[in-house]
């Protein structure tokens, strides 16, 4: 299987929308410095996969955030 990769640049606007897999997988997401439904400019992307914004929170992959806007809007 051919692994994705991450449709996102740094300083675009994502929203953390986790999948219900990994709400269950996890009791307190917001221990990465980010709670579902926020809304947050990335930083860095590691691996071409995780993303890490203020602070350096985050860790997540990219397949748990959706678009809001790109850098350039």
């Amino acid at each position: 299987m051919k692994r994705r990769t991450c449709p996102f640049s740094v300083g675009d606007t994502v929203c953390f929308t986790p999948s219900e897999r990994t709400l269950g997988q996890y009791q307190d997401p917001g221990r990465f410095g980010v709670e579902p439904g926020d809304e947050v400019v990335i930083r860095e992307i590691r691996d071409d996969t995780y993303l890490y914004f203020d602070d350096g929170a985050g860790g997540w992959p990219w397949t748990e955030f959706s678009l809001v806007r790109g850098r350039d809007e």
